[in-house]
This record gives structure tokens, C-alpha cells and sequence, in this order.
């Protein structure tokens, strides 16, 4: 009876201290999932990236911006054509969470006067899923700044 109590003990102990340490992704796997963004002509908006060992990759994710765009033609999806991605990789800590602020974003929306910056936090509640939100600010290049607008995300591996 004193083995199996110290095993129980020791599992129990082993369990506690994984969970503790967090999820770490898949490395080399996609993640999608949608963003909490309003719904334009039908179309939701969508987070994606790839994920390494201690690092998310190409994070990318449509965005409107926050000076807006106007009106949209029915039919085509805007965040589709409004893609801003982080050039460098997002940094993930040995619990799990990522964090990276105020990085200027690669983005084909808006005019070429437009900057995007970009801070992001998060954290995989699993090796197969991750939640968090991106704060999106914006220099129009004539001294107007707009932002942050922040969105949520879930994403998970493969998508879905």
C-alpha cells in the first residue's frame, strides 16, 4: 500500500508540474482560426502562422486598419486583400505564451504611405491551440496616427 500511494503521489506530482509548465506548440505545424473582426460582405477574418520550436512564423492576418477603407464591392472579401504579416519571428516562452510589441508589419493594404505596427500577445492553451489578441496602430505618413484596434483570435492547428 506505501508503493502504490508514493507512485500516486509522484504521478500525481509529475501531472501538476507538465500542466504548470504550459503548451508548446507543434513545431512545423499551421495554425488558423478566426478573429472576433466585424463581418464584411459575408467574409470573417482570418489569423495564421506557422509554428517552430520556441517561435511562431509568418503570422499574418487581415485587417482593415483603423482609418477604414470605406465601402467594399459586394462579393469580395476584404480582409483578403488587406493581409499584414510580422517580418520577424514571435518568440514563444517554455510556458507557452508569446508576446511581441509595436512592430512594424509588412502590409498590402491601405496607400504606400501607410505604416502598420503591430503588438501581439497570446498564449496555447494546448499543442494544438492558441488564443490571444493583436493591437493594430497606423501612421499615415502626413503626422495622423490612428489605434490601437484590437482583435481576438483562436487558432488551431490545421484550422478549423
Amino acid at each position: 500500500m506505501r508503493k502504490l500511494t508514493i507512485a500516486l503521489v509522484l504521478t500525481t506530482t509529475l501531472i501538476a508540474i507538465a500542466a504548470a509548465a504550459g503548451a508548446l506548440p507543434h513545431a512545423g505545424a499551421r495554425y488558423t482560426g478566426p478573429t472576433n473582426s466585424k463581418v464584411v460582405n459575408g467574409f470573417g477574418n482570418t489569423v495564421t502562422f506557422l509554428a517552430g520550436a520556441r517561435s511562431l512564423k509568418r503570422f499574418s492576418f487581415g485587417t482593415l486598419g483603423c482609418f477604414g477603407y470605406g465601402t467594399f464591392p459586394v462579393g469580395v472579401d476584404p480582409y483578403s486583400t488587406s493581409i499584414a504579416q510580422l517580418p520577424k519571428t514571435v518568440p514563444v516562452t517554455a510556458k507557452g505564451t508569446f508576446a511581441v510589441t509595436s512592430v512594424p508589419a509588412d502590409w498590402n493594404g491601405g496607400d504606400s504611405g501607410m505604416k502598420l505596427k503591430v503588438s501581439l500577445t497570446g498564449t496555447f492553451s494546448s499543442a494544438s491551440a492558441a488564443k490571444g489578441t493583436i493591437s493594430v496602430s497606423e501612421n499615415n505618413g502626413n503626422g495622423g496616427t490612428c489605434g490601437p484596434v484590437k482583435m481576438t483570435f483562436v487558432a488551431k492547428l490545421g484550422g478549423g
